[in-house]
C-alpha cells in the first residue's frame, strides 16, 4: 500500500493523472487531484469518486425497474407511433412528437413508483427507438420487397423523425427535467 504524501514530502501528483503536479486535496478522501478531477462544493472541493459516491444514495431503482421502465416506454412509442400514422398530416405528427416525448416518461415514472436510475433515461430512449421500429415493421417488409405504398418518405423517414424527435425529448426530460430520474 502506497504511503500517504503529506506536503513536507515534496509536490503532490493527481491520483488520476499521475503526471500532474497539484495542490488541490479532496476534502472527504484527502486524495491529491489536479483541477480537472476537482468538482467544486459549498465546503471545498471533492474528487469524482467522493461524489460518484455521495449521489449513488439517490439511486433506488432495482434491476426490476429497469426492465419495467424498459416495457413501460416500449408500448408507449408503439402507440405514439400508431396513433400518429393515423393523422394524414405530416407538420401535425411532427408537432406531436414533443407532446409524445414528455408523456412516455411521465408514464414510465407513474410506472415505476418514481424511483431514480443512473440509466434510466439511456433504457427508456432505447426502448422508444426498438417501438418505432417495431411499429414501421410492415412498411420495412415492402421496403425490402419493392416500393413502399406510400412512398418512402412518408412511409420510413416521417416515421423515424417522429420516434427521433419523441426520443431526445424524453431523453431531455430525464437528463435535465429538473431532476435526475
Amino acid at each position: 500500500m502506497a504511503q500517504e504524501q503529506t506536503p513536507d514530502d515534496g509536490p503532490l501528483f493527481c491520483t488520476v493523472h499521475p503526471d500532474r503536479e497539484t495542490h488541490l486535496r479532496c476534502n472527504r478522501c484527502g486524495r491529491p487531484m489536479c483541477s480537472q478531477c476537482a468538482v467544486r462544493m459549498p465546503v471545498g472541493y471533492r474528487c469524482r469518486e467522493c461524489m460518484r459516491e455521495q449521489q449513488a444514495v439517490f439511486y433506488t431503482a432495482t434491476r426490476i425497474d429497469y426492465v419495467i421502465a424498459a416495457v413501460a416506454a416500449f408500448f408507449g412509442s408503439l402507440a405514439a407511433s400508431y396513433l400518429v400514422m393515423l393523422i394524414p398530416w405530416l407538420l401535425f405528427q411532427l408537432l406531436l412528437a414533443p407532446v409524445a416525448g414528455a408523456l412516455i416518461p411521465q408514464i414510465v415514472l407513474t410506472v415505476i413508483r418514481r424511483r431514480r436510475g443512473r440509466y434510466m433515461g439511456e433504457v427508456v430512449v432505447a426502448a422508444i427507438i426498438a417501438g418505432g421500429v417495431v411499429s414501421q415493421w410492415p412498411t420495412l417488409q415492402w421496403l425490402f420487397m419493392g416500393a413502399p405504398p406510400g412512398g418512402i418518405l412518408t412511409s420510413l423517414i416521417w416515421p423515424a423523425l417522429f420516434s427521433g424527435i419523441v426520443a431526445v425529448v424524453a431523453y431531455g426530460w430525464f437528463r435535465f427535467g429538473g431532476k435526475r430520474y
